[in-house]
């Protein structure tokens, strides 16, 4: 016990240099923020002795320069310290999160826009109806400002719970934009906390390594630098997904209660984006796999009546928030409605559509189809997925939910960097069944950290060329792929 005491806190040790170095990289993100980041408009200390050196001339351009040479050390200082215990990396996490919970907002302009819609809400309006720009007068009209133009007369697109948070906020803010800005990205720090505490169990619940799980999840500069710096809320829904799967992880005799209890978990996560109800199906895979072997028709029964309970308990849950929240269900109208609004190639169909639009002028048909068909496909492999997994261990069916997010997110009409978070959470369950997606999604969230500029403005603007070629290279490899395994089955 006491040579183990000693190695780990040798092992500490050596590792200390790299949380420092990691708080450092977040530290000069944080300054580069104070220069470079989404600031409201007007911005209130645009003069303030320090920061007009930092907000005019030739600041911002420095800012830009300092943030991403700040990325990089946070970064690197991630990847050197992957053999950490679960514990050590909880703290460190922290750490590197400080200073991203003191800048101004960055790399979206997203908490304007929930406090925009938070303030639409609290005034009396349907945010699923009208847009902020619906607020003519009155306190806090001219926080739309500070939101992106699109998002002015756009409906949210975003769950009743949500909506509900931001409308509180709001009102409490008493038409200070700070501080709703403020208030929002206190309630991001709370999901985070309760995401750190949450995923190093969901991990041995599901017999992963608790370590791993917290380096992929907690201490991930784009989950910190997204969710803490960006407070987008996804750090609302994902606490409610990984606990969701706890209680299906620890089901065991009391299926019906797990059921139940993972329904109302999903639903919170559904009423807060919904997103989340792709994990559903497989969340009743995993609590079924703790029930006696079955075959046959008692198999699909089973797993029919687990499925309906998760379902109704979902459902149940959605319409009491909807009720609570004074909201009807047209967030999932304003979700079709807002769908597809950013046209860039880092959705891999809006690159299929925007390549066919170099050959015709038909533009906007072209990229409808393209889209279409992109949902087409996330439907096929969302419904193999879980069809390869329907037997499999709870593990392997983390891993596949997981896989199941990452598609729908490259695969939407849209695509933003925190999207990937969304399967980050049972990926950290997943077993040693998934090396290669841990690996990959650890590298794309190494390369999505850079992708945006601290101010919101989303490079793949500036690279669509490229990026388009990379899509079409992308999904040709992919289909030689699927053929090349589909021709070895057969040979087998």
């Amino acid at each position: 016990m006491v040579a183990v005491s000693a190695e780990v806190a040798v092992e500490s040790d050596r590792l200390t240099p790299l949380r420092w170095l990691g708080f450092a990289g977040s530290a000069l993100v944080a300054v580069g923020g104070l220069g470079a980041g989404a600031l409201p408009r007007p911005d209130p200390l645009s003069d303030a002795p320090v920061l007009r050196l930092l907000r005019h001339g030739a600041g911002p351009g420095i800012c830009i320069a300092v943030a991403a040479v700040g990325m990089a050390l946070l970064v690197l200082a991630w990847w050197r310290v992957r053999p950490a215990g679960s514990r050590w990396l909880t703290r460190t996490a922290a750490l590197w999160a400080v200073p991203l919970a003191l800048t101004p907002p960055l790399f979206s302009r997203d908490l304007y826009i929930y406090g925009a819609q938070g303030l639409l809400l609290a005034r009396g309006y349907d945010p699923y109806q009208v847009g902020p720009a619906a607020m003519t007068s009155g306190p806090g009209v001219d926080w739309l400002t500070s939101i992106s133009p699109t998002w002015a007369d756009t409906p949210a697109p975003y769950g009743p719970l949500f909506l509900f948070f931001s409308s509180r906020i709001a009102a409490a803010a008493q038409g200070d934009l700070i501080a709703a800005v403020f208030g929002l990205r206190v309630l991001a720090v709370l999901g985070v906390v309760a995401l750190a505490l949450l995923v190093p169990r969901l991990a041995t619940a599901f017999g992963a390594p608790p370590d791993r799980a917290q380096w992929l999840v907690v201490a991930n500069p784009l989950l910190l630098t997204a969710l803490v710096a960006g407070g987008h809320n996804e750090a609302v829904m994902l606490p409610f997904l990984a606990a969701a799967l706890l209680v299906a992880a620890r089901a065991g005799e009391r299926v019906w209660v797990a059921a139940a209890g993972a329904g109302v978990l999903i639903g919170f996560a559904v009423a807060t984006k919904v997103s989340a109800v792709v994990a559903l199906p497989f969340v009743v895979l995993v609590i079924a796999a703790g029930t006696p072997a079955a075959t046959g028709w008692h198999w699909w029964v089973r797993r029919i009546r687990v499925g309906a309970v998760v379902l109704g308990a979902a459902l149940g849950t959605l319409a009491l928030v909807c009720l609570a929240a004074g909201l009807d269900a047209g967030f999932v109208h304003a979700l079709a409605v807002t769908n597809g609004m950013s046209t860039q190639w880092t959705s891999i169909p809006t690159g299929w559509g925007l390549a066919a639009g170099w050959f015709t002028s038909a533009d906007d048909t072209v990229l409808d189809a393209a889209r279409a068909l992109g949902t087409l496909v996330t439907a096929v492999l969302l419904v193999v997925l879980w069809w390869r997994v329907r037997h499999a261990e709870p593990g392997r069916v983390a891993g596949a939910c997981a896989a199941a997010l990452v598609v729908l997110a490259f695969l939407g009409a849209s695509f933003h960097p925190w999207y990937l978070v969304w399967a980050l959470v049972p990926l950290a369950a997943a077993t040693d069944t998934w090396p290669r997606l841990t690996h990959a999604v650890a590298i794309v969230s190494t390369a999505l950290c850079f992708l945006v500029l601290p101010d919101g403005y989303n490079l793949a603007r500036a690279t669509e060329v490229p990026g388009i070629i990379f899509d079409l290279l992308l999904t040709a490899a992919a289909v030689g792929y699927v053929s090349w395994k589909a021709t070895s089955h057969e040979r087998a």
